[in-house]
């Protein structure tokens, strides 16, 4: 209706516009009419004038919006006043989509400042390059380049394209380690390029980490971890002994005065003994502390020979008392590793002491081969490990037992690395689960 309307003035507008042309016409031959005529003539404009404004409201507004459509700017408002007379709830249509624009917009710009609070989150250096221009980068890359400050963004491309071009044969899916020197400082940052194809165009992604700064964190952890541990075993020995030695003394000197042999009775002679014991007792934890520490650094090269692991199975289970129940389950009879039997048999030897010394009774031994690799899964029923501890259950000679050596699992897993395997464990408040993963499959 509302078009009908538009039309209906369209016609009514044109046909009092040729109304006016005939009238025009009928006074031109009339000169005694001439002003007559002018004022004619002036109202034939005004109608064409009046017509042609009328046409272009319409027109202005659609071509406003989708001027501000084309620059994405959502702030346009409409003349709804005599749109609406005309058209009955266009300007609502406009205002309706446009508001839907708005809504689109304020979207992109949410998921923009969540990627721009994502990636300055990230400790990896990330630049998006295009068309030789950087289009995103975040934080961890200008800490890499050494600029601190916005005046010294300014050179973050000349520094970063250094970068890239010390890497300029690096395909897509590659990485390579590169040397840079910033503040006088010499970092290795491992380089990997992505690429991103869209509308034709390639965008390249490149991230950078800072190999050394990530190696020295780690390296200042495990020093760190070791140290306490360390101390932790040492104080346990010096105590008793310092605690003893002043014990020895009181057997033998009196008042700063070393007693005559008259006056050493039986219970000083006894208290000796006792002491001598604690002492040799304490020495000899220390020596097989010590000894403990240098097996867990000096792990023979393995000798990899062909071993099956329904016979490993066998052998692990007939080792242990008739009370710990073994159920293994092995995909084929077949499958096999190859590893050092020995060395082997020491990882599963930790990991079953673990678990009786966790009141388990029950242990499940299973195997199966994935994708290009060979799980072996020790499952038991015993007190799970707390969360809170269980990210430290491979530090060396961390452990929660108050007679326990901390070396157990950490040795299991340098031997599992010295296989070129791994080592993974998943416990809840019942149960614990070790996997051992084997690589370089014998078919």
């Amino acid at each position: 209706m509302g078009f009908n309307k538009y039309i209906l003035n369209i016609i009514i507008r044109s046909l009092l516009i040729a109304a006016t042309a005939l009238i025009m016409v009928v006074f031109a031959v009339k000169l005694s009419w001439i002003f007559t005529f002018a004022f004619i003539c002036i109202l034939f404009i005004l109608q064409i004038f009046l017509l042609i404004k009328y046409v272009s409201r319409v027109n202005r507004d659609l071509a406003n919006f989708i001027i501000h459509l084309k620059e994405q700017n959502t702030t346009i408002k409409f003349s709804s006043n005599n749109l609406d007379k005309i058209f009955g709830g266009l300007t609502h249509e406009f205002e309706r989509i446009n508001s839907e624009f708005k809504k689109i917009e304020n979207e992109k710009i949410q998921k923009q400042n969540l990627l721009d609070l994502l990636l300055n989150k990230v400790g990896t250096g990330i630049l998006l390059v295009s068309n030789n221009e950087i289009k995103l980068y975040n934080n961890a890359i200008l800490n890499l380049l050494g600029i601190n400050n916005k005046v010294e963004k300014s050179q973050l491309k000349e520094k970063a394209f250094k970068l890239i071009n010390d890497c300029a044969n690096l395909k897509a899916g590659e990485q390579n380690i590169v040397n840079i020197r910033v503040n006088n400082i010499t970092r290795r940052v491992l380089i990997a390029l992505s690429e991103l194809r869209e509308e034709g165009n390639t965008m390249k992604i490149y991230s950078f980490h800072d190999i050394d700064r990530e190696m020295t964190d780690y390296e200042l952890q495990s020093w760190n971890g070791l140290i306490k541990v360390l101390s932790h075993e040492i104080m346990n020995t010096l105590t008793p002994i310092s605690t003893t030695v002043d014990t020895l003394k009181d057997c033998y000197i009196n008042e700063g005065n070393i007693k005559k042999q008259n006056e050493i009775n039986e219970k000083d002679i006894t208290d000796t003994v006792k002491g001598i014991d604690i002492l040799d007792n304490r020495i000899k934890g220390l020596q097989g502390f010590i000894n403990k520490f240098r097996q867990f650094l000096d792990i023979p090269v393995p000798e990899l020979k062909d071993i099956a692991i329904v016979d490993l199975f066998k052998l692990v289970s007939d080792t242990y008392p008739k009370e710990i129940k073994f159920t293994i389950n092995i995909g084929s009879e077949l499958l096999k590793i190859s590893a050092d039997r020995e060395l082997v048999e020491l990882v599963f030897i930790n990991i079953i002491k673990n678990a009786i010394e966790a009141e388990a009774n029950e242990i499940i031994l299973d195997a199966e081969k994935i994708n290009k690799q060979v799980v072996l899964s020790v499952t038991d029923n015993g007190k799970g490990i707390e969360s809170k501890i269980i990210n430290k259950v491979f530090l060396p000679f961390y452990t929660t037992k108050s007679e326990g050596s901390g070396i157990g699992l950490s040795l299991a897993r340098q031997i599992m690395f010295a296989h070129g395997g791994n080592i993974e464990i998943e416990s809840q408040e019942k149960g614990t689960i070790i996997k051992l993963i084997f690589e370089d499959i014998i078919e």
